[in-house]
């Protein structure tokens, strides 16, 4: 295993870095090979889990025993990830998506929690022995690019104390511009070469709902401001409304292509920001392939691990910071639960309480929440997702103590620092009318009001 922050001492090797290159070409298989039972995986994120090694290494299903895989958002279901393959190999994910809640359901999965603020400590902590992430082909001076979710694999904390490195090429991966996401060829042990497509995850459609909840929260964003944006149809609802604003900038944990949409029509210019001035701070990018080809070395965005562009403090060096969270339920009190439904978990922490905090913190700041005031059930019925109390088990994300604006379709407030009688209040004004009665009762009930 490795020994923590100490990095390989990995040489470059004489000569040029195209020999280099060169030489340490391998399939897929024999990079697969490189596995043994009981060794600890990381396998970054998103497109950048390495396809062909992937692929290869469910095949060894059968051969390896407690392999541990760190990875998060997957776009892809593998064999390793799947019920049968439970005992060669065990997921945990950094963060939860669509194929991470089946992992879970399966039994073959395990959510880590942290804020992604904290990645780097996760990874000090799992101590990868093996590392094995997809990255763009080099450029000229022997230097690959970790790309879209590069994040998922911090080069201090997890790639230079590794005992081995496995880079698969591919060369339909954006370079993502920053520093940060730079590794050099002398620093990888063996490479794979595989173009495969990348996953393309197109605009989410728009409710009306969320239409609605735009409308509140761009009233909400001063021109000059710097935004934080999360993906998913109120992102991009969102984005849509804010062309009429002006000099926008933004420090996100993630861009989507609504960004770079309001990039061209010069609304996001970055202009006004006091903390990396003219750049778009981010950490992961996630779209179709014209947003992959409008990110490709554009040098507007500055990509950062994301375990920095989360940090609080750096969140709080920008001027009027605009924080713009989801949650999937709230108590009348104000608590949020933004990752789990009951004990079941939906999402994850990711950046929600760093840049809640990091907002409070700024000059001008805004810390904003969003729902949707109602879902329906498996039987039809409208239900409330404002609620007296929270579901059994339910994983409070932000807590009360630390709200500010909240938005429903029906209307936006404030309960900052405000007693529980009157956040309660607040909280029924723009629940669903269908339900302020009962609401109201039980609020009475609690000798809340």
């Amino acid at each position: 295993m490795n020994s923590g922050v100490q990095p390989k001492n990995r040489t470059k090797a004489g000569g040029s870095w195209q020999e280099d290159y060169k030489a340490k070409i391998i399939s897929p298989e024999e990079a697969a090979a490189l596995i043994n039972s009981n060794d600890t995986l990381f396998a970054g994120g998103g497109v950048n889990i390495p396809k062909a090694f992937s692929t290869a290494l469910g095949a060894r299903a059968h051969e390896l025993r407690n392999v541990t895989i760190l990875q998060g958002f997957a776009m892809a279901l593998y064999d390793y990830m799947k019920p049968e393959a439970k005992g060669s190999f065990n997921i945990e994910t950094m963060f939860v998506g669509p194929l991470e809640r089946i992992c879970m359901e399966w039994g073959v999965g395990s959510y880590k929690p942290h804020s992604f603020s904290d990645l780097g400590n996760v990874a000090l902590k799992a101590k990868p022995n093996k590392v094995c992430f997809s990255a763009t082909p080099p450029d000229r001076d022997g230097f690959v690019n970790k790309s879209c979710f590069g994040s998922f694999l911090p080069k201090k904390e997890c790639l230079q104390p590794a005992d081995v490195v496995i880079c698969e090429i591919n060369r339909h991966l954006p370079w993502c511009c920053g520093d940060d996401f730079r590794i050099h060829i002398s620093e990888i042990d063996y490479i794979i070469e595989n173009d495969n497509p990348l996953f393309e995850l197109p605009e989410i459609p728009i409710t009306d709902v969320e239409n609605k909840l735009a409308e509140f929260i761009v009233d909400l964003i001063p021109d000059g401001a710097t935004i934080q944006l999360g993906f998913g149809g109120l992102g991009n609802a969102i984005g849509h409304m804010l062309h009429g604003k002006k000099d926008l900038g933004m420090h996100s944990e993630v861009v989507t292509p609504s960004v770079t949409e309001l990039v061209k029509a010069g609304v996001l210019t970055c202009s006004k920001k006091n903390f990396y001035p003219g750049k778009i701070v981010t950490a992961f990018a996630v779209g179709t392939r014209q947003f992959y080809d409008d990110l490709n070395r554009n040098e507007l965005f500055e990509f950062k691990e994301v375990h920095w562009v989360n940090q609080p403090m750096n969140i709080a060096q920008n001027d009027n910071l605009i924080s713009i969270n989801n949650t999937l339920m709230m108590d009348l009190t104000g608590q949020a639960a933004s990752e789990s439904i009951g004990i079941k978990q939906y999402s994850g922490t990711g950046g929600q309480v760093n840049f809640n905090q990091g907002a409070k913190m700024s000059k001008g700041g805004k810390r904003i929440l969003a729902l949707a005031s109602t879902y329906t059930d498996k039987e039809g019925k409208l239900k409330s997702k404002i609620l007296p109390t929270l579901p059994e088990g339910s994983i409070v994300t932000t807590t009360r103590n630390e709200q500010e604006y909240l938005v429903t379709e029906f209307g936006v407030v404030n309960i900052a620092l405000d007693s529980i009688s009157t956040r309660v209040k607040k909280l029924i004004s723009i629940a669903h009318p269908d339900f302020r009665d009962e609401l109201t009762f039980q609020a009475k009930k609690n000798n809340w009001i």
